[in-house]
């Protein structure tokens, strides 16, 4: 119902443009009425109405764009890595490993950079740099050892973690006597 009044209501305002009057009222159900011809019974109001034309132009006129960025001059280099800290194992832990196997897990506030490595210092003696943020340091002999990690770029050291201590117990292997000759008592 309400489509047919607003199809109703555009229809007679498109007919509204050509003629000079139009009428509108509302009957006794509430039903808007509006036509070029006069009711019965009405109450005139003047109203006028202006034509608005639009320029004849086959330009299309957009809107401003915005300025594009500006280019980098530059191309950015991505963020690497700059501090590194041991994660695993933990200060003063006891290891447990008879092939003398110590696994090192680290982490790095960036990902490694294309020419950034990594590597294990164990007593003061550093081991082969590596991509891997987990190494591994095998047949290290028992006892006390001091460990930390560094970042390295281009192959100087550019972070290094605190040092921790570990324990490291291992079985010794002991040979069994060999069987010689009885000895005289």
């Amino acid at each position: 119902m309400r489509r047919l009044c607003l199809l109703l209501l555009l229809g007679a305002l498109s007919n509204t443009a050509h003629s000079d009057e139009y009428y509108r009222w509302v009957d006794e159900n509430g039903t808007l009425h509006l036509s070029d011809a006069k009711p019965e019974f009405s109450i005139e109001l003047g109203v006028e109405v202006d034509v608005l034309t639009q320029p004849k132009s086959n330009r299309i006129e957009t809107p401003d764009t915005p300025p594009a960025p500006p280019t980098p001059s530059e191309p950015e280099t991505p963020a690497v890595a700059s501090h590194v800290e041991l994660l695993s194992p933990s200060d003063e832990a006891t290891l447990r490993d008879n092939q003398g196997n110590i696994h090192i897990e680290m982490s790095t506030d960036l990902p490694l950079g294309s020419n950034q490595r990594v590597r294990a210092v164990i007593d003061g003696k550093p081991q082969k740099s590596q991509r891997s943020l987990a190494l591994a340091l095998n047949n290290v002999d028992r006892g006390s050892h001091t460990i930390k990690v560094q970042l390295l770029e281009g192959g100087k050291v550019i972070a290094n973690s605190s040092s921790i201590t570990v324990f490291l117990h291992r079985a010794i292997q002991r040979k069994a006597p060999s069987k010689g000759k009885p000895t005289p008592r």
